[in-house]
């Protein structure tokens, strides 16, 4: 499971949608997935943050998984257009992720709550974290460890995920920070 997050964290670095900041978090929580009860605290939270405690159906959703529980998997959103055109992943019933979706904030792909034409909140999937507004994050929503792992453990969602980078690729070639993954950062010319 915390393989895929690396996998496509490496491609999205080599591909410049992501800098080297946010691929060093990306295998920092692949390897906190990685790890058994170790103790490894949660690399999320902040100095002044107190480390959220697991919800009561966490460990349903991490023995049970994803599609068991109804938790997650694709279909669609209530009140979305069932015309729509692109693929869309529903994660545990409230983050909807969609090929074809071009903000690149916070990550891609990321997850809207409920309808992909929500602005606010979205999920970044590789690190857990949901933001309220652009660099707003709302630790009261963040994913939970057992979330995470449901989450890359579900088949359907990485290959969703593999679709959206490769998209996002074609679609936007010339990202605003092509160089990011040799630390640089490159401005379009005005």
């Amino acid at each position: 499971m915390h393989h895929y997050i690396v996998l496509l964290s490496d491609l999205s670095y080599q591909l410049g949608l992501i800098g080297i900041a946010e691929y060093e978090e990306r295998l920092e929580i692949a390897y906190w997935l990685s790890t058994n009860g170790d103790g490894k605290p949660d690399p999320r939270t902040g100095q002044h943050e107190e480390p959220k405690r697991p919800r009561e159906n966490d460990e349903r959703r991490e023995n049970g998984g994803a599609q068991g529980q109804g938790d997650s998997g694709s279909g669609n959103a209530p009140d979305e257009d069932p015309s729509d055109r692109w693929p869309r992943f529903l994660a545990f019933n409230k983050w909807m992720f969609t090929v074809g979706d071009r903000d690149c904030y916070p990550s891609v792909p990321h997850g809207h709550l409920h309808r992909k034409t929500n602005e606010w909140p979205k999920l970044n999937p590789y690190t857990g974290r949901v933001f309220a507004d652009m660099h707003d994050e709302d630790a009261s929503c963040r994913l939970t460890k057992a979330e995470m792992k449901v989450l890359w453990n579900d088949e359907d969602f990485v290959e969703h995920c593999r679709k959206q980078v490769l998209w996002y690729s074609d679609f936007a070639p010339d990202y605003a920070f092509p160089r990011a993954r040799f630390g640089k950062l490159r401005f379009p010319k005005w």
